[in-house]
């Protein structure tokens, strides 16, 4: 770091004059470089530099500063003039001419602009060659000339004309070439780095600059050779597409200084042509001026249609992160970051709470200040979006509203800009307006889903948990009847038994239906609780189908088992066997008057229970639907139930850490198959586990 000493005066004017040297230093280097553009026996160069310099220096400085730059200008060429011998009507004429071009020429392109000016849009260019090259050489070019005939020698209304013409292509030219070389290096760039670009420029440059030699630096070029500086083209397109008004701007200041120095020396097509000294002059500079208008239009328009290209890509990009979650707490700092600085350089949202109440949900790039100037102004919009010029700069304002409710609003700002922004800006904002608008309603509309299911999932709880109380008494006094018909002394009449049992089924089929409505809330709310112990999972399969041996032999449904020994694990018995029930009625009932199969193996630390039934079988789309909540493969008009048990068997073994699948075919029957975690096998043979019987077959090592 520099010390105190050696840092420039501290202070706005120790800065205005401290540019206003470098101003001068610079204005007489650039005047010492165009004289190497001079065409003997003319005194005059072809391309003005000084003129570009000029324009881009009031082009980017404040108006406020103005005054101290005129006062520079006019008192380095005024000096200069003199310096080289002429009179002080000349200096003064041409002082105040250069700057009346310059005021002219910033003055109109600030108007009209009312920007930073980077060459980036097509409307700059034009402002360019307007202002810059065609308005703002008439007063210096008119004083020029006029002070030559009233103050030195008279000229004829031929050499008068020839003289006028010349001067003013030389400031136009000059400014068309080197204030686009100035702005674009000096100001912020239009596009993202790439890598490896300043390599590319350098290696366009020099070939260029090797082509535009050999095409201008000919002695004697003749024929065809006469048409070879339209070779040097293809390096200024390339410039200009790959690189921007930079490359655009860099490359012609390259071409024309090869182009006008081999010129003067009477080398190459422009300077070799039959014709007097202007005009080869002429040629040269409307050569020039045609390269650098048509690379610096195509650059701009090219930025343009990327500019375009970028802000729907953001778009696409901020759709896609509020599609992503419907949190609008968490996609909209993550939208922020897209725009900022991407395309803004400030974006602020702010949402209406239940009160009615402004409350800033991101903010990103502006102050607490500009924060609260802009919500004032987003909550009086009566209209979708406004584009405004604000203190801290150029902003779009728009409303985030949903069918005519407005849900909050937002702001994009450009800090810095004193110009309206373009309607394009404006459907861009009203478009990411629309989904926030549409992120917030499905935010909202996600809520009220959620509470209407907790609703739901409470009024299943409270609902089964009513049903409980009277059915456990109805289960009592079940019980209860069935031991009186159970002694000598009753005497009933023979039909009343089987109705006594049909009422006992039903009153445990209730029970099961209220006991799974019960469990669909537990595991809705998270209270599904395991009470784990160390099981056999053969001993298990045994005892839940001797508990339903009754209803199996109802349905006709053989039950062969094939049950590997000493397949243990930490589980929930109560929770497997509720799964295990479910899986064996849907085989007596699916598959009534066929076989039922279940198998019991263990493969390294993995216990395989498989249910295998010859019932109507699943058709391939149904295979995942089935284990949804309240979902059925079937008709409940053929088939009773509520669809809750093989959703229920899934939320089981899952709790367990397992995994349940099915394999079936329509007509084919269906293969359920459980897999567990299991305990490491110590023993092949469990004592006390008693022969099954029902059928068995063979013990196989694989699950099927």
């Amino acid at each position: 770091m520099a010390s105190d000493k050696q840092s420039v005066p501290r202070g706005p004017w120790g800065e205005v004059l401290g540019r206003a040297v470098l101003l001068c230093g610079a204005y007489c280097g650039l005047k010492a470089l165009s004289s190497l553009f001079v065409f003997p026996p003319q005194e005059n160069a072809a391309v003005w530099l000084p003129s570009g310099l000029t324009l881009a220096v009031f082009l980017r400085a404040s108006r406020r500063r103005w005054p101290v730059y005129l006062a520079t200008v006019f008192l380095t060429e005024y000096f200069l003039v003199l310096f080289y011998g002429d009179a002080w009507e000349l200096a003064l004429s041409w002082s105040l001419g250069n700057c009346l071009r310059t005021v002219v020429g910033a003055g109109l392109m600030r108007r009209w602009l009312n920007a930073p000016v980077t060459f980036s849009r097509p409307r700059e260019v034009i402002a360019l060659i307007l202002a810059g090259g065609l308005l703002s050489p008439l007063p210096s070019a008119t004083l020029g000339v006029g002070a030559v005939t009233l103050f030195t020698l008279p000229l004829s209304p031929a050499e008068l004309w020839e003289g006028w013409l010349n001067w003013y292509l030389s400031d136009g030219l000059g400014a068309l070439l080197v204030a686009p070389l100035l702005l674009t290096w000096s100001g912020e760039r239009s596009l993202p780095r790439r890598p490896w670009e300043r390599a590319e420029l350098v290696g366009a440059l020099v070939l260029l600059g090797l082509v535009a030699h050999v095409t201008f630096g000919m002695l004697s070029p003749w024929g065809i050779l006469l048409s070879l500086p339209y070779a040097c083209l293809p390096f200024i397109l390339w410039s200009a597409l790959r690189l921007g008004p930079r490359g655009a701007a860099t490359a012609t200041g390259v071409l024309g200084s090869i182009a006008v120095w081999h010129t003067a020396l009477g080398r190459g097509p422009f300077g070799v042509l039959p014709a007097t000294v202007s005009e080869r002059v002429l040629s040269v500079q409307v050569f020039l001026s045609v390269a650098s208008m048509s690379s610096l239009f195509l650059a701009a328009m090219a930025r343009d249609r990327w500019r375009v290209e970028r802000s729907q890509r953001v778009l696409a990009e901020a759709g896609a992160v509020f599609a992503a979650s419907m949190e609008p707490r968490d996609t909209l700092p993550r939208v922020a970051r897209l725009l900022v600085p991407e395309l803004v350089s400030g974006f602020a949202v702010w949402l209406v709470d239940e009160q009615g109440r402004w409350v800033p949900a991101v903010c990103v790039g502006l102050t607490p200040e500009q924060e609260a100037r802009l919500r004032e102004d987003v909550r009086q919009l009566s209209e979708p979006s406004r584009r405004c010029v604000r203190p801290e700069g150029a902003a779009v304002l728009a409303r985030i509203q949903h069918q005519g409710r407005v849900l909050g609003g937002m702001a994009l700002v450009r800090l810095g800009f004193t110009h309206l922004p373009r309607l394009r800006a404006a459907a861009f904002a009203e478009d990411l307006a629309h989904h926030c608008a549409l992120a917030l309603e499905n935010a909202r509309l996600l809520a009220d889903y959620q509470a209407a299911i907790h609703v739901r999932d409470e009024f299943i709880t409270v609902a089964a948990h009513e049903l409980r109380t009277p059915l456990t008494s109805l289960k009592l006094q079940m019980r209860s009847f069935g031991r009186l018909l159970q002694q000598p002394a009753t005497a009933a009449p023979e039909a009343v038994r089987p109705r006594f049992h049909s009422m006992s089924r039903q009153v445990e089929r209730l029970g099961r239906l209220v006991e799974g409505l019960l469990d669909v809330g537990r595991i809705n709310t998270g209270r599904l609780y395991l009470e784990r112990e160390l099981l056999d999972l053969g001993e298990l399969v045994h005892d839940v189908v001797e508990q339903l041996s009754g209803e199996l032999e109802r349905a006709g449904c053989e039950v062969s088992l094939v049950l590997q020994p000493c397949v243990r694990g930490l589980w929930d018995r109560t929770r497997l066997e509720q799964a295990l029930n479910h899986l064996l009625g849907n085989a007596a009932k699916f598959g009534a008057g066929h076989p039922i199969e279940l198998r019991v193996e263990q493969r390294e630390d993995r216990a395989y229970l498989t249910v295998r039934d010859q019932g109507i079988g699943l058709a391939p789309e149904a295979l995942e639907r089935i284990f949804g909540r309240f979902e059925r493969a079937v008709s409940s008009r053929e088939y009773g139930g509520l669809g809750l048990g093989l959703f229920l068997t899934q939320r089981i073994v899952e709790a367990h850490e397992g995994h349940i699948r099915v394999t079936s075919q329509p007509g084919q029957g269906a293969t359920f198959v459980l897999e567990l975690p299991a305990s490491p096998r110590s023993s092949s043979y469990v004592p006390g586990l008693a022969p099954s019987p029902w059928p068995t077959a063979p013990a196989d090592s694989h699950p099927t």
